[in-house]
């Protein structure tokens, strides 16, 4: 398809990193044919002077490198201009093998062209495994050429695939099918097959004659009864997946200026782009081509889909870094492209929260698009257009549309026409065609394909739209479309809940460390009657929200990105606490108990390396030595106050007479009557309020089992159906002591070996004023395909467990009565799974686990597997080996069903202890709450940087309440949107109405 015109002189660099445009002046060597490099990692410039001749003038003009890369990025005049990749890669890149430089240009022109090589890197695979071949990533630079396109051999290659593709996909009794077979045959009469061994000008002379044939059949319009397509060109973009975040920044800078070149030369072509946060990346790094995107936008031609800050995952994500996703993109996406995206789109996630509708819509989304739940592994979804309701009523229109396809006859015909699921219902599809994950994009050829089908008999018809426009289109024509109400679950990718188990921890810790920040800066701002400072917390924001990547907080990724996010946010948690801490400390004498929850705290004070042993004034506390040599503090009793704190005068450590009794295989406490099984797992635990015992027939409380995991598939991702019969009891009981045994607590300690390679250790905790049992775990982890997980199998009986998800949680069946519950084997959980009965539950509670099953089938009772640790080892070839591994999990017995009491606010006390700083810190949030099941998620510095505070409240039992709103005088509520736009402009008066998992936005003006 291209001719060479001419062979510049090539002159060469090898460095180690990008250059950004920014090209060094020295160390540049020739480049004859054969010149060698390369190395893991390395980057080479190659750079060459072309002037163009006067036989070139005003023609358009390609540079077509010959030489050895993995990808590379065209600089032409110092901008970034394209992308050069190769099809032979781990990922789908495309074959931009010849990239334009000038559209035409003057005798005499003189261009500078750079290309940055990059080298590759090592890649393991992701299949169970698998193991790559690996080169020492050199190549070769054999010169480069200035090229030409053939366009009369473009032009009949093109028409011949079209028509080829219509005979193989037509319906072969058709007329037009008929059609397009006579124009073949003429065809085949007409042209030579071998250049060759040809004239050239008679082979040119038959292609000329041949053309029209073509074009005639390919003109041949479509009737308006046909499906529509929308299409445009897209290349799905892995924030961080087999290469680093650094990466991600050049794979962006090559695939958005070839976005850009296309454009150029095709003035129908569009483009869209996901996740704010790669914009950001353009605009830091590559400010010249931000502009040109921002101009590209301003034309309508590129679409910046900035409804996320990043394509993040969304089952384990919590409520309030989901909304920030939004609010973070939208805040983005209006700044600097001067609209609201009304678009969520999420083609490669792996499950979709039901929480998700009612963030979408109050965060000014309307439309939600997805591809991945195409990929279950049991049960086909039955639509692609239809209405989806989240767990509160929120309605938004949903869209399967297909991506990674390639634009032509055969893919449109087979996406926007035979694939379509419910044909009364809608007749328009989206198409975003281009290749992707690691960027690429559209090729030239794509484009032309496209061209010539918008509108020819036999295909849909087909035209350049954005996403945005299509879903406009689509909520128009749709007819009595399907309501799906709840998550929908990706029937596959279930390890994702539990690979990697630091980068879980690290996401739950960071999220309440935040919380507890933002709530210290609100307070600082009270006591001034000053703005807050969202600074001190937004720059830890954009660190957690781009770790929350659907391919980072999975743990799906290559070992360097989840090394370097571990790190990252590692010190992130520690930043947020010395800052919180540096906020709440008065640094007088004594130590205050901060309460950043919205409720009274009644359950048990639990603070790991507390600053003091003993505080005046408690009766019942204790502080001990853990197992990994910290020194935790335990108090029962303490009342704290919602938002609030307490001041504590030190006192020296005083023990309480004992209320438990132990003989060695059986513990008595106020809440329970226990006995231990030989594994050290629990046989029988008889509630005393209840009198029930909790433990099924032949069954055990917090009982490890471990089965090989070696799915059929995607190492990391996957957890497969056929592992669940395989587990087996994995806890050989080594040793067992008491740590502490006095008026407030008992802890029981034990270590376990849960394998030949990994061993565990636990601190079982029962606390005298509550029926809570905790369980600190330690897990030395040191295995590779093998699933863990601790059973609580439980005499409860209940078809349904509920679990927790974003700003509320869901029903799911514990039966497997059909194939749509048998594939939910493994399910998310956030803080919580409750099991109960009218009167009488058991809840697990966890501090960073999000991966359960329940499963009420089998001979245990009801049994929940709260899943521990899995061990994938691709594409991180390293596995999950950054021992030592810290959980807290917990059994909740309580009388009575499900309700906020009794579920939900013990598990917001686990998860966000009391905080412990010195002085007198008078920490307070001026706002109360009157129902119990209305929950203030976040308070948080308003966004326009005004003397106000952002208040966030959700209803947690799925239950309509009148909730009475407790303001100080001087202070003035509204309420406003997710993006904190008022929704109008009466003040709050008192009370407010949630429906039944309802989510709020005040705006508290002090």
């Amino acid at each position: 398809l291209f001719r060479p015109v001419a062979s510049p002189e090539i002159e060469y660099r090898v460095a180690d990193d990008v250059c950004r445009g920014e090209f060094p002046s020295d160390g540049w060597a020739p480049a004859p044919a054969g010149t060698e490099w390369g190395g893991e990692g390395k980057y080479c410039l190659t750079r060459m002077s072309f002037t163009v001749p006067p036989e070139l003038e005003g023609r358009k003009l390609f540079l077509r490198p010959k030489m050895g890369f993995y990808e590379a990025l065209f600089y032409v005049n110092g901008a970034a201009y394209g992308t050069f990749t190769t099809k032979i890669v781990q990922t789908g890149h495309g074959n931009h093998y010849c990239d334009m430089f000038t559209m035409g240009a003057p005798a005499g022109t003189v261009f500078d062209l750079v290309v940055e090589a990059y080298a590759g890197h090592r890649i393991p695979g992701c299949m169970p495994l698998q193991q790559n071949d690996y080169t020492d990533f050199r190549y070769t630079i054999d010169g480069a050429d200035v090229c030409e396109r053939d366009e009369q051999i473009a032009d009949f290659l093109f028409d011949l695939k079209t028509l080829c593709e219509l005979a193989e996909h037509l319906p072969q009794d058709s007329f037009r099918h008929a059609d397009v077979i006579r124009c073949l045959y003429k065809v085949h009469r007409t042209v030579l097959y071998s250049p060759d061994d040809a004239d050239p000008e008679e082979f040119r002379s038959r292609l000329a004659a041949a053309s029209p044939v073509m074009k005639r059949t390919l003109a041949v319009k479509n009737s308006d009864s046909v499906p529509t397509c929308g299409s445009i060109g897209h290349s799905h973009m892995d924030t961080a997946w087999l290469w680093h975040i650094g990466e991600t920044v050049n794979k962006c800078a090559r695939t958005y200026s070839e976005a850009l070149s296309m454009m150029e030369q095709y003035p129908e072509y569009m483009f869209v782009q996901s996740s704010a946060l790669h914009s950001e990346m353009m605009r830091l790094y590559y400010p010249e081509l931000f502009e040109r995107i921002r101009d590209a936008v301003t034309a309508g031609r590129y679409e910046p889909n900035g409804g996320v800050w990043v394509e993040c995952d969304c089952n384990i994500t919590g409520g309030e870094a989901m909304v920030r996703q939004f609010l973070w993109g939208q805040r983005f996406t209006m700044k600097y492209f001067g609209y609201k995206a009304d678009s969520f789109w999420l083609p490669d996630t792996f499950g979709y929260s039901a929480a998700i509708p009612q963030i979408m819509k109050k965060c000014g989304v309307d439309y939600f698009l997805t591809t991945k739940i195409a990929w279950n592994d049991t049960n086909e979804f039955p639509y692609d257009s239809f209405i989806w309701e989240g767990i509160d009523g929120t309605r938004v229109l949903a869209h399967f549309n297909k991506t990674h396809v390639i634009s032509d006859a055969e893919d449109i015909i087979v996406y926007a026409d035979r694939d379509i699921k419910q044909k009364p219902v809608a007749k328009t599809r989206l198409v975003s065609y281009g290749y992707g994950d690691g960027g690429g994009g559209p090729e030239f050829s794509m484009i032309e394909m496209a061209r010539r089908i918008a509108d020819c008999d036999g295909v849909p018809k087909t035209r350049h739209m954005s996403v945005s426009a299509v879903m406009h289109t689509l909520e128009k024509e749709i007819t009595e479309p399907n309501v799906y109400c709840g998550e929908l679950y990706l029937e596959l990718h279930r390890g994702t809940l539990t690979n990697q188990h630091t980068i879980k921890r690290n996401n739950r810790k960071a999220e309440f460390a935040l919380r507890d920040l933002e709530a210290a800066i609100v307070s600082r701002a009270l006591a001034r009657r000053e703005a807050a400072d969202d600074t001190l917390s937004n720059e830890l924001w954009e660190k957690l929200l781009k770790n929350q990547f659907h391919d980072i907080l999975p743990g799906s990724a290559i070992h360097r990105v989840h090394a370097e996010s571990r790190a990252e946010m590692g010190a992130a948690i520690v930043t947020a606490g010395m800052r919180t801490k540096a906020l709440l400390d008065e640094g007088r004498y004594g130590f205050s108990l901060v309460n950043t929850l919205s409720f009274d705290r009644t359950g048990p004070i639990v603070i790991d390396r507390a600053p003091f042993e003993a505080l005046k004034g408690v009766e019942a506390q204790t502080s001990y030595e853990t197992f990994d040599g910290g020194r935790r503090y335990i108090a029962c009793g303490i009342g704290l106050p919602a938002f609030s704190s307490r001041h504590f005068s030190p006192a020296r450590k005083a023990s309480a007479p004992s209320v438990f009794s132990f003989d060695g295989d059986a513990l008595e406490t106020p809440f329970a009557l226990v006995r231990f099984a030989p594994d050290g797992s629990i046989a029988s635990f008889v509630d005393k309020p209840s009198g029930r015992e909790l433990v099924a027939p032949g069954g055990r409380l917090n009982r490890f089992a471990m089965a090989e995991d070696l799915p059929e598939a995607w190492d990391n991702w996957n957890y497969d159906a056929d592992t669940v019969c395989r587990f087996a009891d994995a806890g050989k009981l080594l040793s067992r002591e008491v740590a502490v045994d006095d008026g407030c607590a008992f802890v029981l300690r034990s270590e376990y070996a849960i394998s030949a390679k990994s061993t565990l250790r636990q601190d079982m905790i029962f606390f005298a004023s509550f029926p809570e049992v905790r369980f600190d775990t330690e897990i030395d982890w040191q295995d590779d395909h093998r699933f863990l997980k601790t059973f609580f199998d439980l005499d409860v009986r209940s078809g349904f467990a509920r679990h927790e998800i974003q700003f509320g949680s869901v029903l799911r069946p514990t039966t497997r009565n059909n194939s749509l519950e048998q594939a939910k084997f493994e399910v998310v959980n956030h803080k919580f799974t409750d099991i109960s009965e009218t009167r009488f539950g058991v809840s697990i509670l966890n501090d960073c686990k999000y991966g359960i099953s329940v499963d009420s089938s089998g001979d245990h009772g009801c049994s929940a597997g709260l899943s521990l640790h899995k061990g994938g080892n691709r594409p991180d070839d390293e596995g999950d080996h950054d021992c030592p591994h810290r959980c807290e999990y917990a059994l909740l017995p309580h009388v009575g069903a499900f309700s906020a009491e009794s579920v939900v606010r013990p598990a917001y006390e686990l998860n966000s202890p009391a905080l412990a700083v010195s002085g007198n810190s008078g920490f307070s949030i001026p706002i109360r709450v009157g129902a119990p099941n209305v929950i203030v998620e976040s308070v948080k510095p308003c966004e326009d940087a005004s003397t106000a505070f952002i208040a966030r409240l959700y209803e947690c039992e799925g239950a309509k309440t009148v909730c009475p709103i407790e303001l100080p005088e001087h202070t003035v509520a509204v309420e406003t949107d997710m993006l904190e736009e008022p929704l109008g402009t009466a003040p709050v008066a008192g009370e407010l109405t949630f429906n039944g998992f309802e989510i709020k936005t005040l705006k508290v003006c002090y």
